[in-house]
């Protein structure tokens, strides 16, 4: 278990890029419509070419259900051991945002509400941690996630946003933290902090920050940079976007957006007990955004990063592979 110190703290790289770096998997399972060729997936009809509003709508009294899921991979070079260390993290979460109400300024009060999660951690042939909220709380057994992951079902968080869907406020994560403090030991309120950080759940409401907030064209680009408060340190994340084209992504027609950029530290911090630098950081991506909903409804993304892992005993280099892929689920 003392390598799934330096496996969660990386957690938090997802939600740094969680929806901001809405990039590409290329290896992304093809929805009906979409065979991945591109061949048939160009609409056919007069909007192949046309313009695009292209900005977050949130409809009053709708629903949004969403599901999130991680698949994180790493191979550490660690000093005396003939071979590197290898893990596989695996989490998936599902959660509804509910647009509430319409506020003064022009924008939304959202509510997040978390459904479901589930982690699974080996090590190379062996599973070290495993966890599903639809299993009963009898086979959590030890694991330090569990009373993380389980108290966060049912939690609430609410955003308030501008006219462009912006995130100017949010609040419940108080509320949240006091929830897992109730319910959890330290070194599992420690995790928490360390994998669901304030920055990064503002993610999960934030799916403006990909768009322009105006009208675009095809060959259409726009860039994004921000710096990211995490447990690691900040992170820089440095992208440009590209309208590619329009395409037929399951029933929807969506234009299709393309991500590249990367991804660096900034300052490092050493919260989470180990000094975690990125010597090299690339994201590549696609996003799909329906117009008539008003909603990017799939996101896909993957990072490829070289880091430097020093703690109080030995300095490590680890190559590390996540790929995070949202998903709107439904629009009843």
């Amino acid at each position: 278990m003392k390598k799934l110190g330096v496996i969660l703290p990386l957690c938090v790289v997802a939600g740094a890029v969680l929806l901001a770096g809405c990039s590409k998997s290329r290896n992304a399972a093809a929805t009906p419509g979409n065979n991945g060729n591109g061949a048939d997936a160009t609409l056919a009809s007069g909007a192949s070419d046309k313009p695009v509003d292209m900005r977050i709508k949130w409809t009053v009294g709708k629903k949004y259900p969403m599901r999130i899921e991680v698949s994180q991979s790493t191979k550490t070079d660690v000093p005396d051991q003939p071979q590197p260390v290898a893990q596989e993290m695996k989490l998936t979460q599902g959660f509804d945002i509910s647009a509430l109400k319409a506020l003064d300024n022009g924008g939304r009060q959202l509510e997040l509400e978390f459904e479901t999660e589930s982690m699974d951690v080996s090590q190379g042939d062996h599973n070290v941690l495993s966890f599903d909220s639809l299993q009963n709380p009898a086979q959590d057994g030890s694991s330090p996630v569990a009373p993380v992951l389980r108290a966060m079902i049912g939690s609430r968080i609410q955003y308030f946003t501008d006219a462009n869907g912006k995130v100017e406020k949010m609040t419940g994560v108080d509320e949240l933290t006091r929830r897992i403090a109730a319910t959890a030991q330290p070194q599992s309120q420690a995790m928490f902090r360390q994998m669901f950080s304030e920055d990064t759940l503002k993610r999960y409401g934030s799916f403006a920050d990909s768009l322009p907030g105006h009208t675009v064209n095809i060959g259409d680009t726009w860039p994004f940079k921000e710096d990211v408060s995490t447990s690691i340190g900040v992170l820089t994340v440095d992208l440009k976007y590209t309208f590619k084209n329009w395409e037929q992504h399951g029933d929807r027609q969506c234009a299709h957006v393309d991500a590249v950029g990367n991804i660096s530290t900034k300052t490092i911090s050493t919260a989470s007990g180990m000094v975690v630098e990125i010597k090299k950081g690339k994201i590549s991506g696609e996003f799909w955004y329906d117009p008539a909903l008003g909603m990017i409804v799939e996101a896909n993304n993957d990072q490829d990063l070289a880091l430097k892992i020093t703690t109080r005993a030995q300095t490590m280099s680890s190559q590390f592979n996540q790929k995070v892929r949202v998903a709107l689920v439904d629009t009843p």
